[in-house]
C-alpha cells in the first residue's frame, strides 16, 4: 500500500504475555515435567514440548489439565445462567442468552460437549456470524451424527460501531433457532461483561478457537495467541497471526477462500465480506473437526494438534521474544546480561523470515 516506505517499514510479529493467560491447570502441568524446566521466564522451552509428543503421561496430564480448564468455564456459564433467570424473575429485564428461559436438564451446558470460543472486538470485518450464515446446514451437520456442540462467544463492539453492535445482537437473537432446528445440540452462549477474567477463562477452557475475519483485513489477533500457549487449537481463515501460526495444520484447521491480495479486498461493504463462500469452507470442514472430538480411533489427533501448539506457537507469539526483536530493531542500548538474555530469545523466531523455527 505504502511502497514508498518500504524501506523504513519492518514488520514484528505480535506477542502475548505467556504468565497471564496460560491457566493454573496448565501451569501445573507445565511445573510437573522437568522438560518446561524455567518456562516462566523462559518460553522457549515449549518447544520441548515435540519430546513428549508420544509420552502417554505427557498426554495424560494434559488431558487432566485442559478438563479442568473446561469445568471451570462450563461451571462458570451455568451459574450465570442461573443467575440471568433469577434476574429474569426479579427485574423483569430479558436476559442476553435464550437458555435462561429453559428448565435445568435444557440450559445446562456439559464439559464433554464440544465447545468452541469466540471472543474479541465485535466489527464486520471479523465476521462473528459467519459460521451461523446457513443454520440449517450447520443444523444438520451436528444431528447426522449426534455430536452436540457449544459455541461460546463474548466480547464488545466500539461505542459508536453501530454495525457491530448489530452482530451481538444478530447472534443473541439466532440462539433459539439454533437450538431449535439442531434438536437442541447446539446451544449459541453470549457471556456479557466481557474482560480480562472471562477471556482468561475461555482461552484455556474451549476446545477450539474460532477467527474468522476476511482476508486480508486482521492485522494480527491476539486472542488465538492466547489459545495456542494453553495448547487450545483454532480454527481460522489464513488470516492476521494464523497465517504463521497454522503450520501446515499441526496446529488447528484454515477455512476460507485463499486468493491473491488486491486493494478489492479491502473493502468492508457487507456484498464484499464473502459470507457464502467461507462459511460453505467451514462447513466442509466442521465434520472433519468434530470427529476428533467424538470419534475414539480419531481423538489422537486433537491431542496431537494441542502439544503442538504448545511447541511450536508457544515459543513464537510472546511477549519476550517480541520485546526482544524490538531491542535489536531500535538498536536500544540495554545491560550486557539483559542483552544475552534476548539475544536467546530472538534466536526463537525472525517476523521477517516466518516459518524459521
Amino acid at each position: 500500500q505504502f511502497p514508498q516506505y518500504a524501506h523504513k517499514i519492518k514488520a514484528v510479529t505480535n506477542g502475548v504475555h505467556h504468565l497471564t493467560w496460560i491457566s493454573a491447570a496448565k501451569a501445573e502441568l507445565f511445573d510437573i515435567f522437568p522438560e518446561f524446566k524455567d518456562w516462566r521466564t523462559n518460553p522457549g522451552v515449549f518447544a520441548r514440548a515435540k519430546e513428549l509428543k508420544n509420552n502417554d503421561k505427557f498426554r495424560t496430564y494434559l488431558e487432566q489439565a485442559w478438563l479442568t480448564d473446561t469445568e471451570k468455564l462450563i461451571d462458570f456459564i451455568n451459574q450465570m445462567l442461573i443467575e440471568h433467570r433469577q434476574k429474569m424473575h426479579t427485574t423483569w429485564i430479558d436476559p442476553p442468552n435464550f437458555f435462561s428461559h429453559l428448565k435445568d436438564s435444557e440450559r445446562e451446558l456439559s464439559p464433554k460437549v464440544m465447545t468452541i470460543g469466540f471472543a474479541r472486538r465485535f466489527s464486520t470485518y471479523k465476521r462473528a456470524n459467519l459460521v451461523f450464515e446457513d443454520i440449517d446446514r450447520l443444523a444438520g451437520i451436528v444431528k447426522k451424527n449426534n455430536w452436540p456442540v457449544n459455541f461460546v462467544f463474548a466480547g464488545k463492539a466500539h461505542p459508536a460501531d453501530e454495525p457491530g453492535k448489530h452482530i451481538i445482537k444478530n447472534i443473541i437473537d439466532t440462539q433459539k433457532e439454533l437450538y431449535d432446528k439442531s434438536d437442541g445440540l447446539i446451544k449459541l452462549i453470549f457471556i456479557p461483561g466481557y474482560d480480562m477474567a472471562i477471556a482468561k477463562m475461555m482461552v484455556a477452557g474451549v476446545h477450539a478457537w474460532l477467527n474468522s475475519p476476511k482476508r486480508p483485513l486482521e492485522a494480527s489477533g491476539t486472542s488465538g495467541m492466547k489459545a495456542a500457549l494453553n495448547g487450545v487449537p483454532n480454527i481460522s481463515t489464513m488470516d492476521g497471526w494464523w497465517v504463521e501460526g497454522y503450520n501446515q495444520g499441526r496446529t488447528g484447521w484454515k477455512f476460507g477462500r485463499e486468493c491473491e491480495i488486491s486493494n478489492a479486498c479491502l473493502s468492508e461493504d457487507l456484498c464484499t465480506l464473502l459470507f457464502t463462500e467461507d462459511s460453505d469452507s467451514f462447513y466442509s470442514l466442521f465434520p472433519r473437526i468434530l470427529k476428533t472430538f467424538y470419534d475414539e480411533t480419531s481423538r489422537h489427533e486433537l491431542i496431537d494438534k494441542c502439544v503442538m501448539n504448545i511447541a511450536l506457537n508457544g515459543p513464537v507469539f510472546n511477549t519476550h521474544r517480541m520485546a526482544a526483536e524490538y531491542a535489536k530493531l531500535y538498536n536500544l542500548k540495554l545491560a550486557p546480561e539483559v542483552e544475552q538474555r534476548l539475544a536467546a530469545f530472538r534466536k526463537l523466531y525472525d517476523s521477517n523470515r516466518p516459518g524459521n523455527i
